[in-house]
């Protein structure tokens, strides 16, 4: 198996899983962007779309805290798109994905929407000169600095 994350915004990620087996896709880790840390609050993760493709005999199945999200044949290729049906799917939300693909190789490309759990740590517009893109808050390092202490 093979996880890879191919975007990862503050809004959005998606992620590649590849192969035979089982994959975990973390919520708290995986799709926490460069430019953003957890806030605090609980993570929350939603499913907007699914494209997947996968030899003869392929299984793909979705699980979130060991409730089935969404189990289908990969064979030849499809899309499900949640957000073009007017939902999200919102099963165990707070919970990582577990990907695993059966009975021969498959991929499955997961968009993914944060809802909430995440913050930017560009704050121009609340701290200005004194931001620090590396943390939430202002810079600890320049003099005048709101949380300079």
């Amino acid at each position: 198996m093979a996880k890879t994350i191919l975007k990862n915004t503050v809004q959005e990620s998606v992620v590649k899983i590849t192969g035979v087996g089982t994959e975990t896709i973390g919520i708290a880790t995986d799709v926490l962007a460069d430019s953003q840390a957890l806030s605090g609050a609980t993570q929350t993760v939603n499913i907007v779309a699914m494209r997947y493709s996968g030899l003869a005999t392929s299984v793909i199945t979705v699980t979130r805290n060991s409730v089935v999200v969404s189990s289908f044949s990969a064979e030849g290729e499809g899309t499900i798109n949640f957000m073009g049906e007017g939902y999200i799917e919102s099963t165990g939300n707070t919970s990582d994905l577990v990907v695993a693909i059966s009975g021969a190789n498959a991929q499955l490309y997961l968009t993914l929407r944060k809802a909430s759990g995440y913050a930017p740590k560009v704050e121009n517009a609340t701290y200005g000169a004194y931001d620090d893109p590396t943390r939430i808050g202002a810079s600890t390092t320049i003099s005048g600095s709101p949380d300079k202490v």
